[in-house]
């Protein structure tokens, strides 16, 4: 198997601090996008289109917060919990609710001091020790350092939905960002777990260059290793792939040229999205 390797429950073969590094790139990213806003692209239709870019980064700011909670152990974390299980049609709009309303350059500036705190918190999550398994949105339990991925994921992909609406190209391209790939992946195969049909497939998903994945469970603990070789049961461009898998365009058979059970399996996680 691969050097690098992301499972659920035991975290990154490399440790938590390769994803702390990579986390601090694409925030910085992030706020080199959206301080380039001008003042009217903040009411601009975001590729999530109940929302507008603003909201989409008040939602960052959401997301950051119960990071930085969950990272300090801080009773906040109870704002974004009482809410009940989390579903990814309803949840982020109640957090929007529950957040207080803020000009652009309000929001810039909470998210930038979240940020440099979530670094603090996540260093010294780091340095300490494992903990036990957290709940994930998903409904599988993950490493404290697989459930800051999420995070890491989720990002990501807003910084899309913010960068494409404004008709520009996102800073942080999914072939620098190979944990992204990964977790997108191990979260649809964890919510392929959970609806009775695991994955087990490698992948090459491209860029300007081509990379593979592997994607399994083993005692169920749902794992994806990169840099992987062996014959590919599948192949899309992962930029596609990633933002299918969250329910956006393209569909997940135009994305991802494979036979049906890989989609049936990664597909999983597009129509609860």
């Amino acid at each position: 198997m691969s050097d690098l390797v992301l499972t659920e429950k035991r975290g990154l073969t490399t440790g938590p601090e390769t994803i702390g590094a990579t986390i601090e790139r694409q925030r910085s990213n992030f706020l080199r996008l959206v301080t380039q806003i001008e003042p009217a692209g903040w009411a601009t239709r975001s590729r999530c289109t109940a929302w507008s870019v603003h909201d989409v980064v008040r939602h960052v700011v959401n997301v950051a917060e119960l990071h930085v909670a969950l990272l300090s152990g801080s009773p906040e974390v109870e704002r974004f919990l009482r809410h009940g299980p989390f579903q990814p049609a309803t949840t982020p709009a109640l957090w929007l609710a529950d957040s207080p309303v803020q000009s652009a350059e309000e929001t810039v500036q909470t998210l930038a001091g979240l940020v440099e705190r979530e670094r603090e918190l996540f260093q010294a999550r780091a340095a300490g020790p494992e903990g036990p398994l957290m709940p994930a949105p998903s409904g599988r339990q993950l490493h404290w350092s697989t459930l800051s991925l999420h995070i890491l994921w989720d990002a990501w992909i807003h910084e899309r939905d913010v960068a494409l609406a404004l008709g520009s190209e996102p800073e942080s391209r999914a072939e620098d960002f190979p944990l992204v790939t990964m977790y997108g992946l191990l979260l649809a195969g964890g919510v392929g777990v959970l609806a009775g049909n695991p994955p087990a497939a490698t992948l090459a998903l491209r860029d300007t260059t081509e990379s593979r994945y592997e994607i399994g469970v083993a005692e169920d603990d749902v794992f994806v290793a990169a840099g992987v070789d062996g014959d590919a049961h599948g192949h899309g461009a992962a930029g596609e792939v990633l933002d299918s898998l969250t329910g956006r365009e393209p569909d997940l058979a135009s994305a991802l040229t494979a036979q049906e059970p890989v989609l049936a399996s990664l597909g999983v996680l597009r129509h609860v999205m």
